[in-house]
């Protein structure tokens, strides 16, 4: 067995096999966000129920308010835009030598022609033989910067998320 038989270049299925492990922590994000805007608005109405009078019931809804749009913006084709949306997308271009090509918010930071290089060199070349297999790098690219943005709505979203639980203990605490 030679040093180099492990390095049999199947580009195409190695990319394909990169490519979904992107669209499984989309598809996850997307179920974090569409869990999230079902628990806001379950919520909602049931505090305005229990609750009925004070100003903490209107905070804890109000800031339950702030939930739905971000989840409802992750959850919309915005946030699949191949365009850059400046608050939402990390810096193209930004790449670190720790960068894993497995996470997708590693490779959501690369432009196109440097991780077609880079994923060359990284799986064993065979990638730059082709104009398809860069447009599967492409495709990675584009379902990565997604879920990069995606889980930032996430984020933001949970901010007020937490601190709607928190008035919600502090009106149970005072009771």
């Amino acid at each position: 067995m030679s040093v180099s038989s492990h390095l049999n270049p199947e580009p195409e299925r190695r990319l394909w096999i990169i490519h979904e492990n992107v669209l499984r922590a989309l598809e996850w994000t997307d179920v974090k966000l569409a869990i999230m805007a079902f628990l806001a608005a379950v919520e909602m109405p049931v505090i305005l129920g229990v609750f009925r009078e004070g100003p903490l019931p209107l905070l804890a809804v109000a800031l339950m308010c702030l939930v739905l749009p971000l989840a409802l913006t992750g959850l919309s084709p915005l946030a699949e835009t191949s365009r850059q949306i400046p608050l939402l997308d990390q810096r193209v271009g930004k790449i670190h030598s720790e960068d894993s090509f497995l996470l997708p918010r590693d490779l959501a930071g690369y432009p196109h022609i440097e991780l077609v290089n880079r994923l060359d060199k990284y799986l064993g070349g065979g990638i730059t033989a082709t104009p398809y297999y860069e447009d599967i790098v492409g495709r990675i690219i584009a379902a990565s910067r997604s879920f990069v943005r995606k889980r930032r709505l996430f984020l933001l979203a949970c901010f007020p998320a937490v601190s709607a639980q928190l008035v919600l203990a502090a009106i149970l605490a005072l009771r």
